[in-house]
């Protein structure tokens, strides 16, 4: 009886033995993204590092000006020690200020990427023959957080989520908004190294389980979207004050509010949220129209409005301020502020799951790093795809549903003359 319980002991330490060498490579095989294609649209400009995007951006420049637009550059350094720059490309219409649009990209650094391809798509299928030129002026705002663009975080410099930085007045703000945050911060932002991938994952999922049994799925949805204030190393942290870009961008908005111009159409570029093979156009709560009327107007169909089932409430986003600071600066021009959302993962129960999972492991691993190199390969696997999948066919589609919805929005939003 002992020589058959010691067997038995023995297999399962062998089996677990195992699966602990064999099933992180596993994992990794699994998460690894599709190879890149060698040619498909736009694929010159589908770049991996925030250099070669900057220096493609110049080169941009460039091009337009040796068409004979008066483009007019600032860069603003953010860390020129680090070669961190936002840089702004400005096209003045030619003989009345009616429209300004204003493009935004890489308010989640990572999330320039799929911005900076989209600008391209703007320049080469959209300004040329959709845009007024003697009307309408163009102002760029191109890797608004190039801290989290250069080291492929959705965070900049002070893990400071900048899409919940843009507070109106941080004197009046409750720093406690985020209820829920506090109840799930352990879970959410876990003060340990990863180790191997097998038993990182039976914790999450194990973790998981009783964190939804203890506070419920609900606690823990509104303690990720809405942003948190009180938690510097938590994920969403929306900062205690204007962080530098944001205090850069909320000048720009200003300024455009100031200016001449009587209409300003403002389209920030993001990617994450939403269903796999489809942008969606995420209206602020401050825009009245609803999703129907709003799929009627622009002519596509994947609109997200205040009265839509899969909207949320965020604190200090963008589109949010610009509304509000239009409210409070009391100025005739007509505003339109939304935002282009890339779908990655999906949108199904499973898919939150799994996007809130990879959330959580890329701030773990920043501030806890893993000395387990197939663990860190599977992390930074993983952040890829959430916010840049290589996949030609996503890809593809980015192109074109960003070309369809900026054409459906510019003609619906632009005045004539």
């Amino acid at each position: 009886m002992r020589e058959k319980l010691i067997k038995i002991v023995g297999v399962v330490v062998l089996v677990l033995l195992l699966c602990t060498l064999l099933v992180p490579h596993l994992i990794l095989m699994l998460d690894k993204q599709e190879e890149v294609a060698e040619s498909y649209a736009y694929s010159k400009v589908f770049y991996d590092e925030y250099d070669d995007v900057r220096t493609h951006l110049l080169d941009t420049v460039d091009i337009l000006e040796e068409k004979g637009y008066d483009v007019q550059l600032s860069s603003h350094a953010i860390d020129e020690a680090d070669g961190l720059f936002i840089d702004t490309i400005y096209i003045p219409a030619t003989e009345k200020q009616t429209n300004l649009i204003v493009l935004t990209t890489g308010v989640h650094g990572i999330e320039g990427y799929i911005g900076s391809v989209m600008l391209d798509v703007f320049w080469q299928e959209i300004y040329p023959t959709e845009v007024d030129k003697d009307n309408t002026g163009v102002l760029v705002v191109a890797n608004v957080n190039p801290y989290g663009m250069k080291y492929h975080r959705r965070y900049n410099e002070n893990n400071v989520d900048l899409n919940r930085n843009f507070i109106l007045d941080w004197n009046s703000f409750d720093m406690t908004v985020n209820k829920d945050y506090p109840k799930v911060d352990a879970f959410l932002g876990p003060q340990k190294a990863m180790g191997n991938a097998l038993w990182h994952e039976a914790s999450f999922y194990g973790s998981l389980v009783v964190e939804v049994v203890q506070d419920g799925a609900d606690v823990i949805s509104n303690a990720l979207l809405g942003g948190q204030y009180e938690y510097p190393e938590g994920v969403y942290y929306g900062g205690n004050g204007d962080e530098e870009s944001t205090t850069y961008l909320k000048n720009v908005f200003k300024q455009t509010l100031e200016s001449e111009y009587e209409n300003v159409v403002h389209i920030d570029i993001h990617s994450g949220y939403g269903p796999r093979y489809n942008m969606v156009i995420f209206n602020s709560v401050f825009e009245t129209m609803n999703e129907a009327e709003s799929v009627e107007l622009f002519g596509y169909n994947n609109v997200i409005a205040y009265d839509s089932e899969a909207f949320y409430p965020t604190t200090g986003d963008t589109t949010d301020y610009y509304y509000r600071l239009h409210e409070q600066m009391g100025v005739d021009t007509t505003l339109f502020s939304t935002c282009f959302e890339f779908g990655t993962i999906g949108d199904s129960f499973i898919d939150s799951i799994i996007s809130m999972k990879y959330t959580i492991e890329e701030n773990q691993n920043h501030w806890y790093p893993t000395n387990n190199k197939t663990m860190n390969e599977i992390v930074k696997e993983r952040y890829q795809e959430l916010f840049y999948p290589t996949e030609t066919e996503w890809r593809e589609k980015t192109i074109e549903d960003f070309s369809v919805a900026c054409k459906g929005v510019l003609k619906a939003k632009l005045v004539s003359n």
